[in-house]
């Protein structure tokens, strides 16, 4: 997951890294901000076109000061709930190449389901990334391992995923019934599955 950090990366960049870590310090890791990426790149992928919420796509563009932001979102999957120990989980994908993580100590790697796996601190339990066996292009984090202050300033949530996972504890179409309801008062779409799958 080391890289020179250079591909895409605007030469004007600010060459400040956003940071993170779990709760001891044994993991940490960093990655280039999404202002820090020239959409104007004619050899940008479409990875970091759909990866990418330009300012006008914001729901709050002042913060971070009308510069782009890392797409994020809330994780309701049985699967993250479980390993997080949370209700929800926000994370966001983050291209490999761009992506260092420095490992003090030896990591465990937990087989969350047939398609992927999980990272996380032996030391401290922390929760850190989330890899897809497909997808050899990026890496999830969970937003809470951030350290940079001021984390709305570089990502902008954007939808629920995987709301059929927690259809018991969620709010129904009436707006009742669910523990969430300060999650889900925020208007941003909610999706069955994936960010691909259908609205719930």
């Amino acid at each position: 997951m080391e890289s020179s950090m250079t591909t895409h990366v605007s030469s004007t960049s600010s060459n400040e890294t956003i940071k993170g870590q779990c709760r001891c310090g044994c993991v940490t890791y960093e990655f280039p901000k999404a202002s820090d990426v020239d959409l104007e790149d004619k050899n940008l992928s479409e990875l970091y076109k759909r990866l990418i919420v330009p300012p006008e796509k914001q729901k709050f563009p002042e913060r971070g000061g009308h510069s782009n932001k890392w797409r994020a979102c809330h994780c309701h999957c049985a699967a993250c709930r479980q390993t997080a120990g949370a209700l929800v989980v926000s994370c966001a994908y983050i291209p490999a190449e761009h992506f260092k993580i420095t490992r003090k100590e030896k990591t465990g790697i937990y087989r969350a389901s047939n398609h992927a796996s999980r990272e996380f601190c032996l030391i401290c339990g922390a929760a850190l990334f989330f890899y897809e066996d497909r997808d050899i292009n990026g890496v999830d984090i969970t937003l809470a391992t951030i350290t940079t202050p001021r984390l709305f300033d570089y990502f902008e949530l954007v939808n629920h995923v995987w709301v059929e996972d927690a259809a018991d504890i969620v709010l129904d179409k009436d707006g009742k019934g669910g523990g969430l309801a300060t999650i889900f008062n925020d208007d941003l779409p909610r999706m069955k599955r994936d960010s691909a799958s259908e609205a719930y």
